[in-house]
């Protein structure tokens, strides 16, 4: 599961910053032309495709992994709250 939230967040990552480096409209001479091949895809609409994918599959895969690890997430969050009220009491 790490694996695969770590690969959908690097071609999330990825293909966001080069999508905000390759400028696109009128009058823009600077940064990826659209013209380039980047990972094999040509043009910015196919890069456009994998990084939403890519986006969508992380979002789903964060689903997931908080639907099997939540009892470990409650008893963690009830162990803090439990500590954070007996802190305050000493005080």
């Amino acid at each position: 599961m790490d694996i695969l939230l770590l690969l959908a967040g690097l071609l999330s990552a990825i293909t966001g910053i080069i999508l905000l480096l390759s400028l696109s409209g009128p009058g823009t001479n600077r940064g990826l032309k659209t013209a380039e091949s980047i990972f094999g895809l040509t043009g910015r609409s196919s890069l456009k495709l994998l990084h939403n994918w890519g986006s969508i599959i992380l979002v789903l895969l964060v689903i997931f992994h908080l639907i099997l690890n939540w009892p470990t997430i409650v008893c963690y969050i009830k162990n803090i709250s439990r500590t954070a009220r007996n802190q305050s009491c000493e005080n």
